[in-house]
């Protein structure tokens, strides 16, 4: 770690936003002032985020060059997470053995980044979207299902019925998947992070 942080002396000499990541801790562990600058986030609201929380990762890792597992090396299309109405600001993570990413943020606007952008503004958007509808159409129907069943249930148990089992059976199942949904529609970027 102290190697990283050393490069971060490195990283002060170049004039555009870069940042290092370690996807094994989810943390930052360098970024020059540009990366500072251009992000408008504090040295604290760096160290005390993970990757996930200030970047949308794109959906691929693509392999940077066809070496061994042992020298693997890929990259992925990022955009910073702005402020609401901020512009937002594309760029790219280079990673190493899927522990060490070099993060680049583009400055220049160009085509391909204005089109990554642009997928990653929709993949957040149509996630954002999901969520509410859930929140809002479906959680509390499978709540109340929840306690229609347990209620069964609790009846059928008193009154020694054999049908118990199965709608014992149906509780765990319709328990299980709404833990899934949950989990599904959880933040994205500690997947993400991860990949």
């Amino acid at each position: 770690m102290q190697n990283l942080q050393e490069l971060c002396a490195v990283l002060n000499g170049f004039a555009l936003p870069r940042a290092i990541v370690d996807f094994e801790h989810r943390s930052f562990v360098a970024w020059n002032p540009k990366f500072l600058e251009h992000t408008g986030f504090s040295d604290s609201e760096i160290k005390g985020s993970e990757p996930g929380d200030l970047l949308t990762f794109g959906e691929t890792w693509f392999p940077l060059s066809n070496e061994t597992e042992a020298q693997k090396v890929d990259y992925v299309a990022c955009t910073l997470k702005r402020p609401f109405g901020a512009s937002p600001s594309p760029g790219f993570i280079v990673r190493s053995h899927e522990k060490v990413g070099y993060i680049m943020l583009d400055v220049f606007d160009t085509p391909s980044a204005q089109f990554e952008q642009g997928k990653a503004l929709g993949r957040e958007e149509e996630r954002n979207r999901i969520v509410k509808a859930f929140h809002e159409e479906i959680s509390s129907s499978i709540v109340a299902a929840l306690f229609l069943i347990q209620t069964a249930k609790s009846q059928l148990e008193e009154a020694g019925s054999p049908q118990t089992e199965i709608v014992s059976k149906a509780s765990d199942i319709l328990t299980e998947t709404t833990e899934k949904i949950a989990d599904v529609l959880g933040d994205p970027g500690d997947e993400r992070a991860k990949s």
